[in-house]
C-alpha cells in the first residue's frame, strides 16, 4: 500500500512538471556584462498575449551592483515573421536604483520574440539587452 501511494506521488509529480507551465525567465546581458532581468509583480507564469502590460526590470553591472542607466529605446518584434512590436513601448527609470519598467509592450500571437532595451551609463556607453522567448 505504502508502495503504491509513493508511485502515484511520484508519477503525479511527474505528469504535473510535463504538462505545467515552464516557468519562464527572461533575462538579457550586455556587451559590457550588465545583466537586466525582468520581474513580474503578478503570479502569471506566462506573458499575456494580446494585452497591454509592463515589464519591471532590475539591472545591474558585472559586480551584481544595482546599475544607473539612462534608457534610450524599446524595440523587437517576431524575428522569424519579420516584424515589430504592435505597439510602442517606452522605459523608465523606477524609484529604487537599478529598478526601470517598460511600458506599452504587446505580443499579439505564439512563437519566438525579443525585446530589445537600450540604455547608455554614466561612461556614455550604450547598453544593449536582448531579451528572446518562445510565448
Amino acid at each position: 500500500m505504502v508502495r503504491s501511494q509513493w508511485l502515484m506521488i511520484v508519477l503525479g509529480l511527474f505528469l504535473h512538471n510535463a504538462f505545467a507551465a515552464p516557468l519562464m525567465k527572461i533575462e538579457a546581458v550586455s556587451e559590457f556584462g550588465w545583466l537586466a532581468q525582468s520581474v513580474q509583480p503578478t503570479t502569471e507564469l506566462e506573458l499575456p498575449i494580446n494585452q497591454i502590460h509592463s515589464w519591471h526590470l532590475i539591472i545591474t553591472d558585472g559586480n551584481g551592483i544595482a546599475a544607473d542607466c539612462s534608457p534610450q529605446q524599446v524595440s523587437g518584434g517576431m524575428p522569424a515573421h519579420r516584424h515589430g512590436l504592435p505597439t510602442q513601448p517606452q522605459w523608465h527609470r523606477d524609484t529604487e536604483a537599478g529598478r526601470y519598467r517598460v511600458d506599452g509592450l504587446k505580443f499579439q500571437m505564439p512563437g519566438l520574440w525579443q525585446v530589445i532595451v537600450s540604455c547608455k551609463d554614466d561612461r556614455e556607453r550604450n547598453h544593449e539587452f536582448i531579451f528572446e522567448f518562445m510565448l
